[in-house]
């Protein structure tokens, strides 16, 4: 019985991947609206398997303006910003160490109490936001190793029904493996954004709403809950994905937001009047040129010299780009509702070197 059943299951996954891919393919590349030179820009960007995509660029130099420009969407449309997510953590974090709530030297164990004693107690904040804990990037049991390719395959969401506790008691059972070096963690960073929510005495989604989203104005982001989410998204190959609500993993990447909330962020990180400023400075050199704050990245653009903090992000059926020119005052977003990390982040560089031309500089 057993057999049939992943038989059919197979059959099931074939079809969806045929029909997704030729639904895929079989379009015209789109046209943009919005900003007229940015649409423009971007319609040349995009490609025919492009579904949904909207983008902006800030600039706040000599001759302000916001640009934004829109794919079969709008303003309000919802994206999930996966691990984008992570930044917005490591801005609540920094909000955090200025009240004095924590230190970066601060050990879960001192805050989650089922955490002391295990070897997940004794790791710091700052090794979780810099990604040097140790911890693997997700809670290593049979069942994650389940169901995270199942439901990959079947556009289902791995994460529904993990709470912040399940997850913490997950944390504290791993082993600890090349502590000090860098590891992506989604874990490390879940577990980071439980541990800022319990001193602060709410879950996260309500620090979040309260210390970042409500002082920047951004009304349409929040923690996707099973009533509100973004809509199904796609794979690169056409698989419809379902909303990821990720539960006690929401820190690490469960927020959705439109374009407009993400454009409102870059301006005030740029403009430096929003909470957490201190997150985007370089704490540890991660190789290869990069450096790692609070999450946020920060690289060096080839032949100027000038510094790009970024991070990107991706879910089953969304991905997105979020980058800072700090010294030039600039930014650029990019958010679409397709996993294909590389053609959002291929877009976001384009448009970065195209505003760095209509301003002869970065």
């Amino acid at each position: 019985m057993l057999s049939i059943t992943l038989s059919w299951v197979g059959v099931a996954v074939l079809v969806v991947l045929v029909l997704g891919y030729a639904s895929s393919i079989s379009r015209r590349s789109p046209s943009a609206v919005g900003d007229p030179a940015l649409a423009a820009e971007l319609g040349r960007l995009c490609s025919r398997r492009t579904r949904r995509l909207a983008a902006s660029v800030v600039d706040l130099g000599d001759h302000p303006s916001t640009r934004s420009a829109f794919v079969r969407c709008d303003a309000a449309t919802r994206f999930e910003i996966g691990s984008v997510t992570k930044a917005l953590t490591g801005l609540l974090l920094a909000d955090a160490l200025e009240r004095g709530e924590v230190t970066l030297q601060t050990q879960v164990g001192e805050v989650i109490a089922k955490a002391h004693g295990t070897p997940l107690g004794g790791v710091t904040l700052l090794e979780l936001c810099t990604h040097t804990s140790g911890l693997p990037r997700l809670a290593l049991r049979p069942m994650t190793l389940l169901r995270v390719p199942l439901h990959g395959l079947l556009g289902l969401d791995p994460y529904r029904g993990t709470s912040p506790t399940s997850l913490l008691s997950a944390a504290a059972r791993q082993h600890l493996r090349r502590r000090g070096h860098y590891r992506y963690s989604n874990l490390g960073a879940a577990v980071l954004g439980q541990v800022v929510a319990t001193v602060a005495g709410r879950d996260f989604s309500e620090v979040l709403r309260e210390r970042l989203l409500d002082p920047l104005s951004l009304g349409g982001a929040g923690v996707s809950t099973p009533d509100q989410h973004a809509d199904w998204g796609w794979s690169p190959l056409g698989v419809p994905f379902m909303p990821w609500v990720m539960g006690g993993y929401a820190p690490a990447g469960g927020v959705f937001a439109t374009l407009d909330d993400l454009t409102a962020l870059a301006q005030g990180l740029l403009d430096e009047s929003s909470p957490g400023q201190s997150a985007l400075a370089p704490l540890h050199d991660i190789g290869a040129g990069r450096q790692i704050g609070l999450f946020w990245m920060t690289d060096t653009v080839a032949g100027t010299g000038r510094q790009m903090v970024w991070h990107n992000g991706a879910t089953g059926g969304y991905s997105a780009f979020f980058a800072l020119f700090p010294q030039a005052r600039r930014a650029v977003v990019v958010v679409a509702n397709t996993s294909g990390r590389k053609e959002t982040e291929r877009v976001a560089t384009a448009l970065a070197r195209w505003l760095a031309r209509s301003r002869q500089d970065l």
